[in-house]
């Protein structure tokens, strides 16, 4: 990672520190930063898979003026608890036990990749109480191109003697090649813990299990199933350069919820639009924000 110097933007972000708490789902310990007073509308930002919180610490102060901000680590990542077992019902019972706790007003969800399934699952939980979905970077794929075999190898986390030497090792999956290395230095650093013999990540890498054949196939089942009956309003970002975000994808989710959902293309964004195209994803979500605050819901095609 080079030139680190970040810009005015992202310095003056970071300055607006967040507030941290945790609340008990299920046998463990979830832990989420605030930004924003208590009783304005609430949004809730949920990482992607082996992420963090901090995914979205350079996002949310954008909105702490007009909003009550939440990004939540789940289970198995970050500095909330490792369980034995995850599931993306449970992971959604996490998102919604935050927001009631929270008490959050017209409460919307934004979820990144696998924090947008477990997003899905909230939202079908949440039912009408929801103001509204926003799914970035997570496609529900359709029957015919779910691939045969989709198996992790699970391995356990390596240790680094030094936090440099893991900050050189960190990786983006999927890789992309435009991230802006500001960002990916901060999240690197914010993706470690300090053990007895060095640094390892935070992440619990036995919740990748989840993503075998059988369970990735039923999984997307169900979130068909979930996305259709949403009684929320929804929209998609998709990276325009994501290489898991098919066309197809688009049309798919299209159909599932009756032609309602807006899928927007994020222009030269890869599949972690927050790591490449920060900027864009807020003014996206600023207008989108603003749209829903002054419009009625879409009527189905």
């Amino acid at each position: 990672m080079t030139n680190l110097e970040s810009p005015k933007w992202f310095h003056d972000a970071l300055e607006q520190k967040p507030e941290s708490h945790s609340i008990e789902v299920d046998g463990a310990n979830i832990s989420y930063l605030t930004w924003g007073k208590k009783e304005n509308p609430g949004i809730l930002f949920v990482h992607g898979g082996m992420a963090h919180a901090h995914w979205w610490s350079f996002i949310a102060p954008f909105f702490a003026k007009t909003h009550r901000v939440i990004a939540m680590n789940l289970s198995g990542m970050g500095d909330s608890d490792w369980r034995e077992n995850y599931a993306s019902e449970l992971w959604g019972k996490e998102i919604v036990e935050i927001a009631k706790y929270e008490k959050l007003t017209k409460p919307i969800i934004v979820g990144h990749s696998l924090g947008g399934m477990c997003s899905v699952v909230a939202a079908s939980q949440f039912k009408d109480e929801l103001y509204g979905l926003v799914i970035v970077d997570t496609a529900i794929m359709p029957p015919s191109e779910i691939p045969d075999k989709f198996d992790f190898k699970i391995k356990a986390n390596k240790t680094y003697k030094s936090i440099e030497d893991a900050k050189l090792r960190f990786r983006l999956v999927p890789s992309q090649g435009n991230s802006l290395d500001y960002i990916m230095d901060f999240i690197a650093e914010k993706s470690l813990r300090k053990v007895d013999d060095g640094w390892t990540w935070k992440f619990d890498p036995t919740y990748m299990s989840i993503f075998n054949t059988d369970g990735f196939k039923a999984r997307q089942a169900i979130l068909s199933d979930k996305l259709a009956g949403l009684e929320c309003r929804v929209a998609v970002f998709r990276g325009e350069k994501s290489m898991l975000f098919s066309e197809s994808a688009s049309k798919y989710m299209r159909e599932l919820t009756n032609k309602k959902t807006p899928i927007i293309a994020i222009p030269e964004a890869h599949h972690h639009i927050m790591v490449d195209q920060p900027l864009a994803l807020i003014s996206a979500l600023r207008a989108l924000v603003t749209d829903w605050d002054h419009s009625k819901p879409a009527k189905a095609e």
